[in-house]
């Protein structure tokens, strides 16, 4: 098979261009002074992470405060479970063995003596305590370590970076960036490259998490198994995660020489077979080792669980009946070359479209039993809470307390399953809804959304939080399993994945060759990139992952120069947006893929992106029907960032600067803060600032609104980062999320139609669709069979869906979707 016999290959440096070929031969100038201490580091992997972590727990007292109350709290369960279990007399606490009623039993005499605790106890018990000894020894000894080095990163905040712990939560991580790089011009703390750019940093803080993300992309790991009476299940837990990554990344047999090298081994491809046979039997160790642990994992995580999560299972029951994004979700929808709190923050808006949407499935039959198991239990509870307030002496019957305690448990529980009767069903609707924040979702969910089909795949990437305490428990269990007749069984394609999807970087090490985000390389033609993506199927990924990852990145990093062909891709997407946006005035607005992506927000978010739409359309010099222009409003004192235009008067570029210097920090408000304030690479950023779409329409200096009609022009809710009176500019300040979620819709729209990008010559797909892990004994039988047929396209006539064969793209009636690609503008 062509695509298992590619070699390991080193990249040269594409983004210094004037930069010697041989950085070896580069004269160094080391720096006077104590700039010096930070030149030629080592390990860093480590160091940038370091600062990363250093900038999102908000300074080096946070750190070191949660990892000292993490090794309290360690302490605590291990000998407060000892108490409970050696010390405590349950025979007098629950007064079996009191004979004088008369006597009031105190705690102190519900406790056994120190002595009589310690006495004789069981060898289980000694062996437990033993390890739970050795292992919070081993977090002691890690924390310390922790301590040292991020003391030395906190000098290097304040010393390198010119950043003061009450700085951080005012400093978004792109400034951050912005004064590393700076940094490393002035003292080379990379000798091999002159320049570090935001890619390389991103590297090698997310080295091995691309490659767990790549894995989960291309179906290496075996996380989905069938079930008897369940189906398909996917498993991944946090034991599980943790044992993949110590056989895979930086375990003593994994296949990485150190932080940054494969091992040579690893890049040859005679070695294959050995490599594989020597893999299967880490994992086989790894996986026995987990095995005869099991009881003592188990163990904890009951007690954690129990310590953990009852008392807020008490205070509020519904947490059983809410939701989470599942560890696999987290790897499926993640992008490439994304930190966590970018991550994270595109979950959280995610959660309630999530919810909503699998709230919207109900069974009729356990509504009705809910209905009446919540009636029966709540009119229990409420004859005890009368009595109780008529009577306090009514609590001290007999498991009176306990019984209200159950009964008001019971009915919270029912409450989760009886549907909100004013809940409107649509399905589609908010599909498009989670589809813009988390990016995506898979092609055969898209128009079946109602199903239960749809529903059940959704769930397991948003499950209940039930599901993921039980999995929590089982894995102990289930991990020695996956990892012993599973995992072993893919050693060859994980040894052919490291050696065919791995590049050295010159200044980075050996990084995921997915991680760069090369259209050429790894883009998929049916996402957009055809014409410019030499990828096999087995060199693509899967989903439009790199198209997402590659614009994703392009937002939040807008300064970052791409890879030639990747560019030409980004050049192309945001001039075929323009195109449509040209339409606005000759075809209704849901006729283009840009509208519908915007009208889609549009009913999801509030209509806070329909005025996005009025006013790009208002930059063109046009007015959609339906969508009046937007008002402005006098001049008025504010200390909002302003921002100059094209025909603005004399003086307004000295205005915009002086209230950008007083415009007020708010603390706290962005050091999780996605990208820049102020996007600059989006598709709608580029607008009105692109040549031959250069808008007509000069609007005044004095043409400012105050926030209460700013929020008509763009919702507050869709743009995050607003804080201040803005320009009616209609992209001046769109944050880098809300443009992602808009160009997520939009290149799914563009996906969906087969629409070719501007500058693409269309060619067939001669790559046949095949497992990208196949033999290479079947590689002739395979392609063979994936002949494929010609495609069906759904034409609408009259009403109805009629195929039609053969043709290239789709062909649609008039008043149906419109290719706007070959349209003369």
């Amino acid at each position: 098979m062509a695509g298992l016999q590619t070699e390991y290959r080193r990249l040269e440096s594409t983004d210094d261009h004037d930069d010697p070929v041989d950085d070896q031969d580069v004269m160094l100038h080391m720096p006077e002074g104590n700039k010096t201490r930070w030149s030629h580091i080592e390990n860093l992997d480590e160091f940038f992470t370091r600062i990363y972590q250093y900038h999102q727990k908000h300074g080096y007292l946070c750190m070191m405060l949660a990892q000292v109350f993490e090794l309290v709290q360690f302490l605590f369960i291990v000998i407060f479970s000892l108490f409970l279990l050696r010390c405590v007399d349950y025979d007098v606490l629950f007064g079996d063995s009191h004979n004088s009623s008369d006597k009031k039993v105190t705690l102190p005499d519900a406790i056994y003596p120190l002595d009589k605790c310690s006495r004789n106890p069981p060898g289980a018990l000694v062996i437990c305590v033993m390890i739970a000894g050795v292992f919070w020894l081993h977090r002691l000894v890690r924390v310390i370590y922790n301590a040292w080095h991020y003391w030395e990163i906190r000098l290097f905040y304040l010393t390198a970076l010119k950043i003061s712990a009450d700085e951080l939560l005012n400093l978004t991580w792109h400034d951050v960036l912005k004064r590393l790089q700076h940094v490393q011009k002035e003292q080379r703390m990379c000798i091999h490259k002159a320049d570090l750019t935001e890619l390389d940093i991103y590297h090698r803080i997310l080295r091995f998490k691309n490659y767990m993300i790549a894995m989960v992309n291309k179906s290496l790991l075996p996380l989905k198994h069938e079930v008897p009476f369940l189906g398909e299940t996917v498993f991944l837990t946090n034991g599980l995660k943790y044992n993949l990554e110590l056989i895979l990344f930086w375990g003593p047999w994994s296949p990485f020489q150190n932080y940054w090298h494969l091992k040579e081994d690893y890049k040859k491809a005679a070695k294959r077979e050995q490599l594989a046979q020597q893999l299967s039997k880490h994992i086989l160790w790894v996986g026995l080792v987990n095995f005869l642990l099991m009881p003592f994992i188990l163990l904890w995580q009951l007690l954690y669980s129990f310590f953990n999560y009852t008392d807020l299972i008490k205070r509020n029951p519904s947490t059983l009946g809410a939701r989470r994004w599942s560890a696999y979700a987290r790897l499926y929808v993640r992008h490439f070359n994304e930190l966590d709190h970018e991550f994270t923050a595109r979950l959280n808006r995610g959660y309630r479209p999530a919810a909503r949407y699998l709230g919207a499935f109900s069974s009729n039959i356990l509504t009705v039993v809910s209905q009446n198991i919540a009636f029966f239990a709540g009119s229990i509870l409420a004859v005890l809470i009368i009595l109780t307030v008529i009577d306090e002496d009514v609590l001290t019957v007999e498991h009176v307390l306990t019984a209200m305690t159950l009964l008001g448990l019971i009915v919270t529980v029912c409450r989760t399953f009886i549907p909100d009767e004013n809940l409107i069903w649509c399905p589609e609707t908010q599909m498009q809804s989670i589809l813009a924040q988390i990016h995506y979702i898979p092609d055969s969910w898209k128009g079946v959304a109602h199903t239960y089909r749809v529903r059940d795949e959704f769930a397991q990437l948003f499950q209940y939080k039930f599901t993921h305490f039980a999995e929590e428990l089982l894995s102990p269990i289930v991990t020695p399993f996956v990892l012993c007749f599973h995992l072993r069984t893919k050693t060859l394609d994980i040894v052919d994945f490291y050696r065919n999807f791995s590049v050295d970087v010159v200044g980075v090490g050996d990084v995921c060759s997915f991680a760069q985000m090369d259209i050429r390389t790894h883009g998929n033609p049916r996402w957009l990139s055809e014409g410019k993506s030499e990828a096999s199927q087995y060199q693509q990924a899967e989903d439009g992952k790199t198209e997402l990852s590659l614009m994703h990145f392009t937002m939040t990093n807008p300064k970052w120069k791409p890879p030639q062909q990747s560019e030409y891709f980004i050049n192309a997407l945001k001039e075929q947006a323009q195109r449509d946006i040209h339409l606005l005035n000759t075809v209704d607005a849901e006729n283009t893929a840009m509208a519908t992506s915007i009208r889609s927000i549009t009913s999801l978010e509030g209509g806070g992106y329909n005025s996005i739409l009025s006013s790009l359309a208002m930059q063109q010099g046009m007015a959609p029907a339906g969508m009046p222009p937007p008002l402005a409003a006098p001049p008025r004192h504010h200390t909002g960032s302003l921002r100059s235009v094209e025909g603005s008067p004399k003086g307004a570029d000295t205005t915009a600067a002086a209230a950008k210097a007083n415009q007020p920090k708010v603390r706290g408000a962005i050091s999780s803060t996605e990208g820049p304030l102020q996007t600059e690479g989006g598709l709608l950023s580029s607008m009105h600032t692109s040549g031959p779409l250069q808008t007509s329409v000069n609007f005044s200096a004095e043409s400012y609104l105050p926030m209460a009609q700013a929020e008509s022009i763009v919702g507050p809710s869709t743009l995050p980062g607003l804080q201040s009176p803005t320009r009616i500019t209609p992209t001046s300040d769109l944050s880098a999320a809300t443009e992602m979620n808009i160009s997520a819709l939009y290149m799914h729209q563009l996906h969906d139609r087969s629409i070719i990008l501007p500058g693409t010559l269309s060619s067939p797909d001669t790559d046949a669709r095949r497992h990208w892990a196949m033999d290479n004994n079947d590689q002739d039988e395979d392609d063979d069979d994936d002949a494929s047929p010609p495609e069906e396209i759904c034409v609408e006539q009259d009403g109805h869906c009629e195929q039609t064969e053969g043709a290239p793209l789709p062909i649609v009636p008039e008043g149906s979707l419109v290719d706007t690609s070959d349209m003369q503008v």
